[in-house]
């Protein structure tokens, strides 16, 4: 048997009553570690909580399945996912070639950054485009679909979350990422996104030292809050209800300062 656990936002203070029984009765707990972020000392606390000892499993673990498949055949093995283990492509793939091997497969859900991010700012879930990942522009990589994601969503008038790319235990930072933005709109030159449009900028979304920011790209880069994890969000133009929301549910750089 191999249970995928969604871990939601929190940590373990996310888990469900249903889910700490699965992991109690595993035999084998993993947890997943590359895909995304939770608070810090997460697996220390789920070893306190589950009175067992909780594996790290990392990227090459995880996508090269074989092991996960093999101890699933004869043991009840339990991966931790931070978020929803549904929402990455890795863990929809493991689950399908599980249960393709024969062996049961139960799937646990959870919040996500994707599901939770719309409402946290008062956005309409049904007006979001498809997400759109920012990588870190190591060796001058600047990938034009970026932009032209985020310019598909706004053309129908989509608001488009990016999600941050993830190095050395953290995401990028919100303003490295519009600067990583800039730097691709300065060389291909779409029109899609300049210093004074304004932007969503979210940290540490449902933890402690939560930070929901609504201001212009150039006020964000200057603030250069260094926290993590970070989401940004690229709205398309906002209805009455989301004008007053977005006012009442989130603030300005110069409120943090």
């Amino acid at each position: 048997m191999l249970n995928l656990v969604g871990l939601g936002l929190r940590g373990v203070k996310s888990l469900t009553i249903e889910q700490f029984e699965v992991l109690k009765a595993s035999d084998i707990v993993y947890f997943e570690t590359y895909t995304s972020i939770s608070p810090q000392g997460t697996i220390r606390e789920l070893e306190r909580i589950l009175a067992k000892k909780v594996l790290a499993a990392e990227r090459e673990f995880v996508e090269s399945q074989e092991e996960i498949i093999r101890l699933s055949a004869y043991q009840n093995v339990s991966i931790v996912i931070t978020g929803d283990p549904l929402s990455a492509t890795t863990h929809n793939q493991l689950r399908a070639d599980t249960m393709g091997a024969g062996i049961d497969v139960q799937t646990f859900e959870n919040a996500s950054i994707i599901s939770v991010v719309p409402g946290k700012i008062g956005l309409f879930p049904y007006r979001m485009g498809p997400p759109v990942s920012v990588p870190f522009p190591e060796d001058n990589f600047l990938p034009k679909s970026v932009l032209e994601k985020i310019g598909a969503n706004l053309s129908q008038n989509q608001h488009t979350i990016l999600l941050l790319d993830l190095k050395e235990g953290r995401t990028m930072f919100s303003h490295e990422a519009l600067e990583t933005i800039l730097q691709m709109e300065g060389r291909y030159k779409l029109g899609v996104i300049n210093e004074e449009i304004m932007v969503f900028s979210l940290s540490r979304v449902s933890q402690v030292g939560e930070r929901l920011i609504f201001d212009t790209v150039k006020n964000i880069i200057s603030a250069r809050f260094a926290e993590f994890p970070s989401t940004l969000v690229i709205p398309a133009k906002l209805n009455h209800n989301e004008e007053e929301f977005a006012e009442k549910f989130t603030k300005k750089c110069s409120y943090f300062r």
